[in-house]
């Protein structure tokens, strides 16, 4: 085994950093990463490749989803088995206690090395009707809605488009030999990591895993890079209570030199929800206007990345069909300041606002553990807090404002909405907002 660390070399005793991801490379040629933190409670490992919807077609949509979750329903003593399905990696994690992480180190294993015959020996019958229900609740919930619609209509024609959990209709024909093909394609060594975080030896863990993992050697296969498409799709519905809306512009991908400088840019605009007891006090000024003027219920801004691309924008939820114009002519001129005249102290809130927000989403060792696999997958290696945390704070103004000019201004822009969307006027319109005269 090939053994390493990209831990820092002078670590702080602040709860905050972990000892930083240390990686092995196995006989088989697998990577096993792991980032040890001697405060957590409990401990997770996963096996994770890549794969996702976006290495799928239309006619086998949800195929991963549905391997993944046949292997993750395994028995596990000791261990809480979960899949984890997303666009572009699948993964089975195994939580357990920091004592028990060697036992399940073995689980693992044990599930890649036995993940044709587990298939072969199950009926997807109950899996498809599962993962049916779960691509039916996706259409039910306005929001998950609308951006599963937004990703699809930015990215049409390619597989990126796709829904994470497939459609009904394409489920409903998948069958055992599709989840063989699949895992013979993707469940190789060059396309497969074990990532765990915990309070364990890293040491322990990789030698058990070396012991007990047999895995098909294969190259990571190709991904073909999706194209951003200014474009719109409307599903009204007047049935709901609101408006439900997104529009972004092409945002940046996971390998982005200007990954952070994204996340910093949205969080400019940051958030807002009319009910709460803080409304009053939300710092942007995209906040004081809808406030004003009564136009939005409450809205989100995303930077979102894949490996290659990404999606940058809002999503919001209107109470009043009569004011969706107004809220989209509003927070499309506040986009307009992001290359003009945004301020120092702006750019302040939202480093601090995206580093707070980093150190949340990984706040327990399943959400460690996903973070780990998915930028060793997509990226090829992963960032501790601290060295994300030094991108963050070099980030300047100046720097905020080069991005606006190349990324948002005048850049054409993607729309989903349903709900009551009578007052979400053509695309034209809306895409003119992207500029104004300046003089």
């Amino acid at each position: 085994m090939i053994r390493g660390s990209s831990a820092l070399k002078s670590l702080t005793s602040r709860r905050l950093y972990s000892t930083g991801v240390k990686y092995t490379t196995l006989s088989n040629g697998v990577t096993v990463a792991t980032e040890t933190n001697p405060t957590a409670k409990t401990s997770s490992v996963g096996l994770f490749f890549g794969a996702g919807s976006r290495s799928e077609h239309s006619h086998s949509n949800g195929i991963s989803a549905l391997t993944t979750n046949v292997l993750a329903s395994q028995s596990a003593k000791g261990s809480l088995l979960t899949a984890k399905n997303d666009r572009e990696f699948n993964g089975i994690i195994a939580q357990t206690t920091n004592d028990n992480i060697t036992e399940a180190g073995k689980l693992i294993a044990s599930i890649a090395s036995n993940a044709v015959d587990i298939v072969e020996k199950t009926d997807l019958t109950k899996h498809k009707q599962y993962l049916s229900a779960q691509a039916s609740a996706v259409e039910a919930d306005p929001k998950s809605k609308v951006l599963s619609h937004l990703y699809s209509s930015a990215f049409q024609g390619y597989s990126l488009a796709l829904p994470t959990l497939g459609t009904t209709e394409s489920v409903e024909n998948l069958e055992n030999q599709d989840s063989l093909r699949h895992l013979a394609k993707h469940l190789v060594n060059n396309n497969t990591v074990i990532a765990a975080s915990g309070n364990f030896d890293h040491d322990k863990l990789a030698d058990a895993i070396e012991a007990n993992l047999k895995i098909a050697e294969g190259v990571k296969p190709e991904i073909k890079p999706a194209s951003f498409l200014g474009s719109e799709v409307r599903m009204r519905d007047d049935t709901l209570p609101k408006a439900y809306i997104s529009i972004a512009v092409h945002g940046e991908g996971l390998n982005s030199p200007n990954y952070y400088l994204a996340k910093v840019a949205a969080a400019i605009y940051g958030d807002f929800y009319l009910h709460s007891t803080i409304a009053k006090f939300t710092s942007p000024k995209l906040a004081s206007i809808v406030q004003e003027y009564n136009i939005v219920e409450s809205y989100n801004h995303y930077s979102k990345s894949f490996s290659d691309t990404g999606i940058w924008g809002y999503y919001a939820e209107i109470a009043d069909k009569f004011t969706v114009d107004d809220f989209t002519h509003f927070s499309l001129k506040e986009w307009n300041r992001l290359s003009i005249s945004i301020s120092e102290a702006e750019v302040a809130r939202a480093k601090a606002q995206v580093k707070t927000a980093l150190a949340k989403e990984l706040a327990d060792s399943s959400a460690v553990t996903s973070d780990i696999a998915e930028k060793v997958l997509l990226v090829g290696h992963r960032q501790s807090l601290r060295e994300a945390f030094e991108k963050i704070d070099a980030i300047k103004v100046n720097d905020v404002k080069e991005w606006g000019k190349s990324k948002v201004w005048d850049r054409d822009i993607v729309i989903s909405g349903t709900g009551l969307i009578e007052d979400l006027l053509d695309y034209n319109r809306n895409r003119n907002e992207m500029a104004m005269m300046r003089w």
